[in-house]
């Protein structure tokens, strides 16, 4: 909890941030686009590039962290902690301030994601109740953090979570029971049971849920998009054997009580290892992106249609966003490569690299 002198001062520090707009201003740059990234496995950092790769801002983290989180409105980003999280940092791009760190509550971990509320006034996280395994979404006011409500996310290991609209969040519960004494041992390989969840931000119920099937139930959901239509598709990590020939992609609606299942040529879904990374729309909304490091490749489809497009080769390629036009998507990779791609047009170009940098998992694009 804030002490109230600190609250004033961090509200003040908050309403003389800028607006994303001067950014565009003062640098001539439409787009920027932010990401961790570590140089070594003791050096590990927060920025944000531009269009052309460059990086424009910079920050030293004590820890790996995993995703971004972008205030909608003013030049402030936060990046949350690697599972078991147990720190957001906050910074001001502008002034190169660290505003606030916000820690979860006591017997909690964060999953390394989060996100705002479309006003920017509520912070959301999925944390993990680690002495039960159960699932929580934590609804925080902003920029205070003090926590407004707690909800159960209706599953075990909320990874990541999308917002459907100011109502309604989606969530991949991942399924995975996991300790931070031990944070990569799995203590419910034999029961785990992922889903997604459509909960409302109102009161904490459940409009909807689906699932995979009994025979798959170590498919665990791991990382989600929404388009404009409401569709939302979602990336499977699967805990089974490399051998077994399971769906990675799905797509799933609100009021759709089953998963489905997006078709992948076999020799392609062999090559992700059973791993997906990141999941995207491009900008229309018509085009899907998933990423997978261990395989090496960004795999695209036609949503519509559910019609597989093909792959882009990458090496350890994970970060994955909608670029402005559509059809589009920025790349990178942990051997510090940046690309630009369009499945449709069959295009794929390097916008820079990195020979020190180890881009991270996730990527976030900020429009100024």
């Amino acid at each position: 909890m804030l002490s109230r002198r600190r609250f004033l001062a961090l509200s003040g520090a908050l309403a003389s941030a800028p607006s994303w707009a001067s950014i565009a201003v003062s640098n001539d740059e439409k787009t920027l686009f932010a990401s961790a990234f570590s140089k070594s496995k003791t050096e590990h950092f927060f920025g944000l590039f531009d269009t052309k790769g460059n990086l424009f801002w910079q920050t030293r983290l004590p820890d790996r962290a995993h995703a971004p989180v972008v205030h909608p409105n003013q030049t402030i980003v936060g990046i949350v902690a690697r599972r078991p999280g147990f720190y957001m940092d906050f910074f001001n791009v502008t002034t190169h301030e660290k505003l606030i760190r916000i820690e979860p509550e006591k017997e909690h971990h964060f999953y390394g994601h989060a996100i705002f509320s479309h006003d920017g006034q509520r912070l959301i996280t999925q944390e993990n109740h680690y002495p039960s395994g159960e699932g929580k979404i934590f609804v925080r006011e902003w920029p205070s953090g003090q926590v407004l409500n707690v909800y159960s996310s209706h599953g075990i290991g909320p990874h990541e979570s999308v917002l459907l609209n100011d109502d309604v969040l989606v969530i991949a519960n991942g399924g995975l029971k996991t300790h931070p004494r031990k944070d990569r041992e799995i203590l419910n390989l034999d029961t785990m049971s992922p889903n997604v969840t459509y909960l409302s931000l109102q009161n904490g119920e459940r409009l909807n849920q689906a699932s995979n099937a009994e025979e798959l139930h170590q498919l665990s959901i791991r990382h989600l998009d929404v388009n404009q239509k409401g569709t939302v598709a979602l990336g499977f990590q699967y805990q089974g054997p490399l051998w077994d020939q399971v769906p990675l992609v799905a797509l799933s609606r609100i009021d759709q009580p089953e998963l489905d299942y997006l078709p992948i040529p076999e020799q392609v879904r062999a090559r992700f290892k059973q791993y997906c990374g990141s999941v995207c729309f491009d900008q229309s909304g018509d085009v899907l992106a998933i990423s997978t490091p261990r395989g090496g490749f960004v795999a695209y489809w036609h949503v519509d249609s559910k019609t597989f497009l093909g792959i882009d080769n990458c090496r350890d390629v994970c970060g994955l966003i909608a670029h402005g036009n559509a059809h589009e998507f920025i790349l990178t990779t942990g051997t510090g490569s940046q690309f630009v791609s369009n499945p449709v047009q069959e295009q794929i170009n390097l916008i820079n690299k990195h020979p020190t940098v180890h881009w991270d998992n996730h990527l976030r694009q900020i429009n100024t």
